[in-house]
């Protein structure tokens, strides 16, 4: 089973210069955890990822609602991801490692893809099966 197997919507994007109330906004309409930050909705180059923590970190900093998400955000190479043809088992490796709940799916261009959570990934019986019958995480790429 590959990573792209696993997205099973499309990813919610927003720019890194829009007020980060509006990551927000999109997370409790959606009902999700996290937005991914691209460069722009046409490109849709990956730049980074707002999560709930980053929003928690910026509300218990003070920050303004109107702070741009990339000065909220996860940016740049700190941010975790997949390719489309990793592993599960890599999948489930970069959680644990980096020790994260969302992986950002991209394309060899860093192209944005998708979105695994934690949940979808406990929620795939087969991904589960597969993970289980691992010896060991596979190493992933630093």
């Amino acid at each position: 089973m590959r990573a792209i197997d696993l997205v099973k919507r499309r990813p919610l994007v927003i720019t890194e210069d829009r007020p980060f109330i509006e990551a927000v906004d999109l997370m409790a309409k959606e009902n999700t955890g996290s937005v991914v930050v691209v460069e722009d909705l046409n490109s849709m180059k990956l730049r980074g990822i707002i999560t709930e923590r980053d929003v928690i970190r910026a509300l218990a900093n003070r920050l303004p609602l109107d702070t741009p998400v990339g000065k909220v955000g996860t940016m740049g190479p700190r941010v975790v991801r997949a390719r489309v043809d990793d592993s599960v088992g890599t999948v489930a490796s970069l959680m644990v490692n980096y020790r994260v709940r969302h992986v950002i799916v991209v394309d060899d261009e860093d192209r944005v893809v998708g979105v695994i959570s934690i949940r979808d990934l406990l929620g795939d019986l087969d991904a589960v099966r597969e993970i289980a019958r691992l010896d060991r995480y596979p190493k992933v790429r630093e």
